[in-house]
C-alpha cells in the first residue's frame, strides 16, 4: 500500500489537517476521541469530500483539488467495516455475505471464494441462521466477510470492536490478523486503543486536534520525547516474536525461544493451545517490567534478560528507559526516582524483569 494524503476539511469549528505518507501493508491511526480519525476514515473512504489537498492510493488519485478529481466511494473499491456491523436484519448470513458480490464486475478477478470466506472466519455453522440469533462478536464477523467478498483494493477499518467485551474482542481482532495475512488485503485501522491496533500492526499514525503528528512504528515513536508525548494515557507493549519450545504442565509455563535468539527462553503461563514449533508474537506491557542491576533468584519474575540501557526519553507524563536485550529491545516506563536511584545511564548493564502472567498472546 503507497497512500500519500494532504488533505484539508473544516467541519463547523473542528479543521481536519492531516498529511502523512504510508507504505506499509498495515497502518494503524491512533489518538484520543475527537482528535479527526473518523473524519479521516470518511474522507478517505470518500463519505466527505476535503475542501483542498489530495489523497493518492497506489498512485491513482482518489481526490485532487486541484486537478478537480473526487472519485466516489462505490469506484475507490475500498472496503468498509463500521462499529456497528450493519447487517440486513431480515436477511439470513448466506444472504448478507453475498451482499458483498453485487457487483460483479469487482468479483470477476477475486483470489478466493466464498467457500474460502466462509472457511477463513470460521462461519460455516452460522450461515442458515437469522442475524438476529448472532452474537455481537459473530455480527462483526459476518460484517467484515462481507465486506471482503466484494474483493477490496484496501480494507479500512473504525473503531470495530468499540463496544464489544473483552471476550468479543478476542474473537474479532485475531480474526483480523488472520485475514490480513491469508489475503495480504492492506489495511487501516482506526481505533483509540492501541492494545488493538497492536493486534495487527505496530506502524502508527498519531493523530491530535485534527493533525497528523507522527507516522512510524511504535519502537521509534517512543524514542522521540514529541511523539512519546502524543501517546499519554497509552499502554505501551513490547512485541516479541518467539515460538513454542515446549509445555510443562506441572509447573503450570509454556517455554517459549526468542525467534530471532533461540538460545533465550522466556515463560509464560501454560498454554497448549499452541503446539511446539508454533509462532507466536507475544506482548509485554512496558509498565510491567522491572528493572534489576543484578540476577535475582528469590523472586516470582522469572523472566530475567540481560542487557544494557540504550536510551532514556522523557515525556510530560512518563520516562521510558529502551534497553538492548537478547531479546531485542525493549522499554520500560520508569519514575525520575527510578533512575536516579539506580544511577541509569545510556551504556549501563540492566536486567529486565517480568511475570510470565504479564506476557499477553497477540
Amino acid at each position: 500500500m503507497k497512500l500519500d494524503v494532504d488533505i484539508y476539511l473544516k467541519q463547523g469549528s473542528f479543521l481536519l489537517d492531516a498529511e502523512f505518507k504510508s507504505f506499509e501493508s498495515a497502518l494503524g491511526i491512533f489518538g484520543p476521541s475527537g482528535c479527526g480519525k473518523s473524519t479521516l476514515f470518511r474522507a478517505l473512504a470518500g463519505l466527505v469530500r476535503p475542501d483542498g489537498g489530495h489523497i493518492v492510493l497506489d498512485g491513482e488519485p482518489l481526490f485532487d483539488s486541484a486537478q478537480h478529481i473526487f472519485v466516489p466511494p462505490h469506484k475507490r473499491s475500498i472496503g468498509l467495516v463500521f462499529q456497528d456491523a450493519r447487517l440486513f436484519p431480515h436477511w439470513s448470513v448466506e444472504q448478507n455475505l453475498r451482499a458483498g458480490e453485487h457487483i460483479k464486475q469487482r468479483v470477476v478477478d477475486r483470489p478466493f471464494s466464498y467457500a474460502d470466506m466462509v472457511d477463513l472466519l470460521d462461519i460455516g455453522h452460522l450461515i442458515e441462521r437469522s442475524v438476529e440469533q448472532l452474537s455481537g462478536g459473530e455480527k462483526q464477523r459476518i460484517a467484515i466477510g462481507r465486506t471482503l467478498l466484494s474483493n477490496p483494493r484496501m480494507l479500512l477499518m473504525d473503531e470495530p470492536v468499540t463496544g464489544l467485551d473483552a471476550s468479543l474482542k478476542m474473537q474479532i481482532l485475531p480474526f483480523l490478523t488472520k485475514v490480513h495475512q491469508t489475503l495480504e488485503i492492506p489495511t487501516i485501522l482506526i481505533s483509540h486503543d492501541l492494545g488493538e491496533i497492536l493486534q495487527l500492526t505496530d506502524h502508527l499514525l498519531l493523530m491530535r486536534e485534527g493533525r497528523a503528528v507522527g507516522c512510524n512504528t511504535l519502537e521509534k515513536l517512543i524514542r522521540n520525547p514529541q511523539t512519546l508525548k502524543e501517546l499519554k494515557g497509552a499502554d505501551l507493549t513490547n512485541l516479541i516474536r518467539v515460538r513454542v519450545k515446549q509445555h510443562n504442565e506441572n509447573r503450570g509455563i509454556t517455554e517459549l525461544r526468542v525467534y530471532d535468539n533461540p538460545e533465550e527462553i522466556i515463560r509464560m503461563e501454560w498454554c497448549p493451545d499452541y503446539a511446539p514449533g508454533t509462532e507466536l508474537t507475544i506482548g509485554i506491557a512496558a509498565n510491567q517490567i522491572a528493572l534489576a542491576s543484578e540476577r535475582i533468584e528469590s523472586i516470582s519474575m522469572r523472566n530475567q534478560l540481560p542487557g544494557y540501557v540504550a536510551q532514556i526519553v522523557h515525556a510530560s507524563d512518563r520516562s521510558i528507559c529502551h534497553i538492548e536485550t537478547s531479546a531485542g529491545l525493549l522499554f520500560a516506563e520508569i519514575t525520575p526516582g527510578t533512575e536516579q536511584d539506580m544511577n541509569l545511564k545510556i551504556g549501563a548493564p540492566i536486567w529486565a524483569l517480568f511475570k510470565g502472567l504479564s506476557i499477553q498472546r497477540l
